[in-house]
């Protein structure tokens, strides 16, 4: 193209800017470019990277509309340099049909290439793909980290990272291009049971796992993880990469209580952006009764019990910024754990109370009261091992008359009404108030 012009940039030079208004578009002659875009939240999030042969900054050619995207230079990068007018001639060359079809192009990449930006909480994720607006793209791998504001003092080699992928290669891959971004405690495994064992006997910082291994079995060990039954801290971070974010795959991932879902393929890049983003900002953890881990509601719902959150420490922060003292990071992650059990308790109070109430209406409506007399016998049962975990002992035996009594209900030698179900009630409602939220 020798009647075009050509421009140099050297590595880490920002060649556009999102927002920005367009003089030019580019093609790569030689070297490397990465592309980001702004979130609603977080730092920027990296779309792709491009080299040589590709083009970039058309679209706002084409609409006439401010930057979509920053552009910077990951390598020593010389752009040929496609000016306005010579573009305008171009678009002008086709003809009626093609141009309004390439505008509507654009207009749709605009939209779409925000929403993805968007889209990276497993919440996020499962309301997408339910409403399929996820669909695979390409995404070029990089071994090159920007690193802009806060990102120049962290230290990733302190971070201990624990990877898990069936395929050899990749995780090879994987590897060499966290090395080259500072990552040095890593370890790495090929199935799902080797991830069990590495998490109940070692502690790790950041996990990120890969869909291979099979999404049912990760998610029972990251649930094993959040509850505190592993040696892992249960507030690791932890990520999964899947292949496709169908809405099944991301209710169980979202349920386990892992930080972050990436769908394939997956730039390094990619991986750490979520990384970096988590040093930044992590998400208070809440406390249900079968889940606990960030809390990954979009807004509260009208009539909804309002739910508490715990600020629980960041160990990606505390690693890889040195924002605590060791001791006082061990008191932060005593201090969570303690607040989380105690929730726990809370948690199997209410719902005690509530099976109370369900059972004595479905008993009145003269249906099956089966599954539920089951479950709180059950509920009971996990409740007497956290009073014993915190030292409560004082409310086993109110626990353990309520199973007595709601033995009696099932077996049919007390009816579920009159006076022996009042007092049982009673006792429902004063170990809530006694042991539940304030």
């Amino acid at each position: 193209m020798p009647e075009y012009k050509t421009q140099s940039f050297k590595m880490g030079d920002l060649i556009l800017e999102e927002g920005a208004a367009a003089r030019c578009a580019y093609v790569i002659k030689s070297g490397s470019v990465q592309i980001t875009k702004k979130r609603r939240d977080g730092p920027d999030a990296i779309i792709t990277t491009l080299k040589a042969g590709d083009i970039f900054g058309e679209m706002s050619m084409v609409d006439a509309e401010p930057r979509s995207a920053s552009v910077r230079a990951t390598t020593d990068v010389t752009l040929i340099v496609v000016d306005a007018a010579t573009f305008r001639q171009k678009q002008e060359a086709l003809d009626v049909f093609s141009r309004k079809l390439i505008q509507s192009l654009i207009g749709r990449l605009r939209v779409q290439n925000q929403r993805l930006t968007d889209m990276t909480e497993p919440g996020e994720l499962k309301k997408a793909a339910q409403k399929g607006q996820i669909s695979r793209s390409p995404t070029a791998h990089t071994n090159v980290l920007i690193r802009e504001d806060f990102r120049e003092r962290i230290d990733f080699g302190t971070i201990r990272f624990l990877l898990g992928d069936a395929n050899p290669q990749a995780r090879q891959g994987i590897k060499g291009g966290l090395h080259m971004q500072g990552f040095r405690e890593i370890e790495d495994v090929s199935n799902a049971d080797d991830f069990k064992k590495k998490v109940v006997n070692n502690g790790f910082d950041l996990i990120l796992m890969d869909g291979s291994l099979g999404v049912t079995k990760l998610a029972e060990v990251i649930k094993d993880i959040r509850h505190g039954t592993t040696f892992v801290s249960p507030f690791c971070v932890i990520f999964c990469i899947i292949d496709q974010p169908d809405p099944k795959t991301l209710e169980i991932l979202a349920d386990a209580g892992l930080d972050d879902v990436l769908v394939k393929p997956v730039a390094l890049g990619n991986i750490i952006d979520r990384v970096e983003r988590r040093i930044k900002r992590r998400k208070p953890f809440v406390v249900t009764l079968d889940y606990v881990g960030p809390d990954r509601r979009s807004s509260k719902r009208p009539g909804q019990e309002e739910i508490p959150l715990v600020d629980v420490p960041n160990p990606l922060a505390y690693k890889a910024l040195q924002t605590m003292e060791p001791a006082d990071y061990v008191h932060a992650e005593q201090r969570a754990i303690t607040q989380i059990e105690t929730l726990k308790i809370e948690r199997h109070v209410v719902q005690i109370d509530w099976l109370r109430g369900k059972i004595g209406n479905l008993h009145a409506e003269q249906e099956s009261t089966e599954f539920f007399t089951k479950r709180m016998i059950t509920v009971a049962d996990i409740l007497i091992d956290k009073l014993i975990d915190q030292s409560r002992t004082e409310y086993i035996p109110v626990c353990e008359k309520i199973q007595s009594m709601i033995g009696d209900f099932q077996s049919g030698v007390v009816e579920i009404n009159g006076s022996e179900w009042e007092r049982f009630a009673s006792i429902t409602r004063r170990l809530r108030v006694e042991l539940g939220p304030t």
